[in-house]
């Protein structure tokens, strides 16, 4: 693989109002026997590139893209529906939709290290976004007791054995 850089300091984001200065990268990755590329992406920043930096830079923005890739990728895909749209709400609404899916997320990983009758009735369910889906179709149709008498009904466990 052979990664090729081409960068710009200085450079204003609009043409056409005054604005602030940024620093451009493009980079991308080609297939050294096939001469294909297979990757390309770009970034702007503040940090000054250089021909000594200019590598790094790239790989701190990968592995930056990639965290906030996958992190996004399971709030808003799988199950958790955190969506961009949370951002047009009053003063904090934003805030307050995104810590409530965070500590959603937080209580479903504690419920699937240790709570049995939740891993068991996820497991009878199956994929997560399905379990999530049934848990709340599963709640129209009875009021439960006790969040065990919930997870019982959801895993179509017999309660007596």
């Amino acid at each position: 693989m052979v990664s090729r850089y081409r960068w710009l300091n200085g450079v204003d984001i609009r043409d056409n109002r005054e604005t602030m200065a940024v620093n451009y990268m493009y980079m991308e990755i080609a297939h050294k026997e096939k001469e294909k590329v297979t990757y390309k992406h770009r970034w702007i920043t503040n940090k000054e590139m250089t021909e000594e930096n200019v590598a790094l830079i790239a790989k701190c923005g990968r592995a930056r893209w990639k965290i906030e890739n996958e992190h996004t990728n399971v709030l808003k895909n799988h199950g958790y529906n955190l969506e961009h749209t949370f951002g047009y709400g009053e003063d904090h609404a934003s805030e307050m939709f995104c810590l409530l899916n965070l500590l959603g997320f937080l209580y479903y990983r504690i419920l699937g290290l240790a709570d049995k009758a939740y891993q068991r009735a996820q497991v009878s369910v199956g994929w997560r976004t399905e379990f999530f889906n049934y848990l709340r179709a599963a709640m129209r149709y009875a009021l439960h007791e006790s969040w065990e008498s919930f997870l019982v009904f959801v895993s179509a466990e017999d309660p007596d054995g």
